[in-house]
């Protein structure tokens, strides 16, 4: 299963992400999910923020050699499942690949069934991007449940 994770810079929310879910399915899996990366608007490749590495080294999780990447039509077309932090993700893609709209979901939408969104940390202090990596380990152990019950192995 691939699994596409996109927020608006790839610097904060879905380098997080990324790193706590591979963290969690290695912990946990097989080696059968493949996660991946990007941003709806990056112009450059960027590392993660400072904040970002500083937050997810506290959990053991090393950020330093990430990059920034703008999300492509083929990161979309490959993904089995994209999880996205806001609605305005969500619809974006949803503008720009519609034939995919089937599988693309804020991470509260596919976990919870909810219309929240992951807080978006940019620019805030590490307190800030603490919260919205607990926000996004909650919502990822929830669709790492729910990948389980539907029978699908890690």
């Amino acid at each position: 299963m691939n699994i596409l994770l996109v927020c608006t810079g790839n610097t904060c929310r879905s380098a997080m992400a990324g790193g706590l879910f591979e963290k969690a399915i290695d912990d946990d899996g097989d080696g059968c999910i493949s996660i991946d990366t990007a941003g709806i608007n990056v112009y450059m490749p960027t590392p993660a923020s400072e904040n970002a590495v500083k937050v997810m080294e506290e959990m053991d999780i090393d950020l330093s050699d990430h990059m920034s990447k703008q999300v492509t039509k083929e990161d979309i077309d490959e993904a089995d499942l994209v999880l996205v932090m806001t609605l305005s993700h969500r619809n974006t893609l949803i503008d720009l690949y519609p034939q995919h709209s089937d599988k693309i979901y804020t991470f509260p939408e596919y976990a919870y069934g909810s219309d929240d969104e992951i807080s978006d940390p940019f620019s805030g202090d590490e307190e800030e991007y603490r919260e919205c990596a607990h926000q996004l380990k909650d919502a990822i152990d929830a669709v790492i449940a729910k990948i389980k019950s539907n029978g699908a192995s890690l």
